[in-house]
């Protein structure tokens, strides 16, 4: 599904063009207007810039492409098509190059879930992430290659193992997609609509990034009932005047685990801290742990052993799921 077309960048965006229908769409502006002084003028620049983006020397602001498809009568969609490359001030600089329109992908959904969980995006729209396992940084990676561009590769943190960066303009096309930007715990957010109506795979990706960060698994004997209590938790932190929109959060996450057939408890608050009240939630019953299992599942290793571990001590499930443990061991 489309997600972000050429429309949606904001105006001062620039991107490069293909060379030959980049000089092409300024030759035919040309002849609309006459000369390049009045196609300047409609594009609030110098003459001088007009020659250098015909030539494409330079690349071109939305706003001056969006004036281009109305002097040519081309259609956005059809410029669209055309894009090569974004956020580039010029040929010499590198930039960040990937097609239009961006696409709802289960590798652009994962990208969200791990921003929401250890991943960050700065007000200057830097884009970084944050975690000490390299499992889970080469995922990010191959994510970010896979949605937007192989030749995407992050910077890493020399003082700093663990922590990559990705440029700014993959920030704000993050965001644009749902991302939110800024200090989370202050800020409200929600799963995007393009993410909670997805389809199962997109769905997956989400909730698995977000448990792979946030999320554990414990095992628990409840004296009581001389008892061991199984669950997968997933709880986070929000500031005090956004508790409302944060449980909303966690709720729409509750009715995606629900979608894939994983009941959860209800929300409940696990803790304050100086930032706020920590609320989530946790998946217990043998089946509804079987399920995240083999549906969901962790990239993270030692997450996704514990949880092997720990349901293969359990005599009642090897007794109703009993080959399940043996191919997940396998695969490990």
């Amino acid at each position: 599904m489309k997600l972000i077309s050429l429309e949606d960048l904001p105006d001062n965006f620039k991107v490069g063009l293909e060379n030959e229908f980049q000089i092409e769409l300024f030759r035919k502006a040309i002849e609309k207007l006459g000369k390049r002084k009045p196609l300047a003028k409609e594009l609030r620049c110098h003459p001088n810039t007009v020659s250098k983006m015909k030539k494409n020397y330079l690349f071109i602001k939305i706003f001056r492409l969006k004036k281009l498809a109305e002097i040519t009568q081309v259609p956005l969609q059809d410029i669209e098509k055309k894009v090569i490359s974004i956020g580039i001030f010029t040929k010499k600089q590198k930039g960040v190059k990937f097609k239009l329109p961006l696409e709802s992908t289960p590798e652009l959904s994962s990208l969200i879930g791990h921003g929401m969980g250890d991943g960050w995006l700065r007000d200057n729209f830097e884009f970084g992430f944050f975690n000490n396992r390299k499992e889970l940084i080469d995922e990010v990676t191959k994510c970010m290659q896979i949605a937007f561009s192989t030749t995407l590769e992050p910077t890493e943190r020399k003082y700093k193992p663990g922590e990559i960066i990705f440029s700014s303009k993959i920030g704000i096309m993050l965001e644009l997609a749902g991302l939110p930007k800024g200090e989370k715990v202050f800020k409200p957010f929600d799963v995007p609509k393009w993410i909670l109506h997805g389809n199962k795979e997109i769905k997956i990706a989400f909730i698995r990034a977000l448990f792979d960060d946030e999320g554990w698994v414990k095992v628990k004997f409840i004296r009581q009932s001389s008892s061991t209590q199984r669950m997968i938790g997933i709880n986070m932190t929000k500031s005090v005047e956004f508790i409302n929109e944060h449980n909303n959060f966690l709720e729409n996450i509750r009715t995606m685990l629900l979608d894939l057939g994983i009941k959860s408890s209800k929300i409940v608050e696990m803790g304050k801290s100086v930032n706020g009240v920590n609320l989530g939630f946790i998946i217990s019953n043998l089946e509804n742990l079987k399920k995240f299992l083999v549906i969901i599942g962790f990239t993270h290793i030692a997450k996704r052993n514990r949880l092997v571990d720990c349901l293969e001590k359990s005599k009642k499930f090897n007794q109703l799921f009993p080959s399940i443990i043996q191919t997940f061991k396998e695969n490990i």
